[in-house]
């Protein structure tokens, strides 16, 4: 190889390497680490980073994945019963989305339901287990899952907040509710409805102080933990009988 052939060569390489890290997506955490204390009311994290020319940034943060229960209330001689009900299973405690544009708009449905970018349509792809047997649509029962999670604001709609075409950063809020575990934030950059790469970083909230020894001793001694709370509340009654008889 000559001298000319090489200098080609490099310039191929280095023009090739340079798109490489220019179509990364890169962004970062205001804090990667939450602390849940007793005092704890929530904790807003900001997410920012840079915006590529041409492309649409979205970004999803889900939480630790649970087994979702959904039950219905039925009326039996004047009493009510939860009746009939549903597991999904790993559904995500909390789940974010913020996007640049119009999901439907930037990505076909097809790959929205396969990365799992809808509130709507989280639930298709789930397995499930119920204890009734009904030909009627279970429509009813996955909207109202996601109303109540609404509500509770652990699913919840940002938006991407763009700095002179050239940064984004959205702010997003972990509810008191949030509970301890690794929290997945993803982002994603899309053009011509294609997904061209997407990066993840973690957020870890963890209990802290006497509640998170509460906390750990509680799930590795399930048992003891159940015994303790209920000679707790024994003794708890004994004393306010005993208080209330003196007053």
């Amino acid at each position: 190889m000559n001298h000319k052939h090489f200098l080609l060569t490099i310039f191929f390489i280095i023009t090739f390497l340079v798109k490489i890290v220019s179509a990364e997506a890169y962004f970062d955490l205001s804090e990667n680490n939450i602390k849940i204390q007793t005092d704890f009311n929530g904790k807003e994290i900001i997410i920012f980073g840079i915006l590529n020319e041409d492309q649409e940034t979205l970004i999803t943060i889900k939480g630790p994945e649970k087994n979702a229960l959904i039950q219905k209330k039925e009326r039996i001689l004047g009493f009510w019963f939860n009746t009939k009900q549903i597991t999904y299973n790993k559904i995500p405690s909390i789940f974010f989305i913020a996007s640049s544009g119009n999901l439907k708009d930037i990505l076909p449905m097809s790959t929205i339901i396969k990365e799992e970018l809808s509130f709507d349509l989280l639930l298709e792809n789930k397995l499930s287990k119920r204890n009734f047997i009904s030909d009627i649509s279970l429509d009813d029962w996955k909207n109202n899952f996601v109303r109540i999670k609404k509500d509770k604001n652990l699913f919840k709609e940002y938006n991407v907040e763009k700095i002179e075409n050239k940064l984004f950063q959205t702010r997003v809020f972990f509810p008191a509710e949030s509970i301890p575990g690794e929290y997945k934030v993803i982002v994603y950059q899309i053009k011509n409805n294609v997904i061209l790469n997407k990066k993840e970083k973690i957020i870890t909230l963890k209990k802290s102080g006497i509640g998170s020894q509460i906390y750990d001793f509680a799930h590795k001694n399930a048992a003891a933990y159940g015994l303790f709370a209920i000679i707790f509340a024994i003794l708890s009654g004994f004393l306010a009988a005993t208080l209330f008889r003196r007053s």
